[in-house]
């Protein structure tokens, strides 16, 4: 059911891989939002960024392989 086709090749991976390394980036940029946010009480935007990032890659992701 999925519109984008995660299973079609873009570049040297496929779709679904490459929504796995934005979801690996997005997890660090939550994290590097949170280390912000517990030092210094700033960085809530790069947190929200992160943790959308993360959940909308998720979604993406969340739907079946295609046999």
């Amino acid at each position: 059911m999925s519109s984008f086709g995660l299973d079609r090749k873009l570049g040297p991976m496929r779709l679904r891989a490459w929504f796995l390394l934005l979801n690996f980036i997005f997890n660090g940029v939550a994290l590097y939002g949170l280390s912000r946010v517990t030092v210094e009480g700033a960085g809530w935007p790069i947190l929200v960024v992160g943790v959308i990032g993360t959940l909308a890659c998720i979604g993406v992701l969340s739907a079946p392989a295609k046999e």
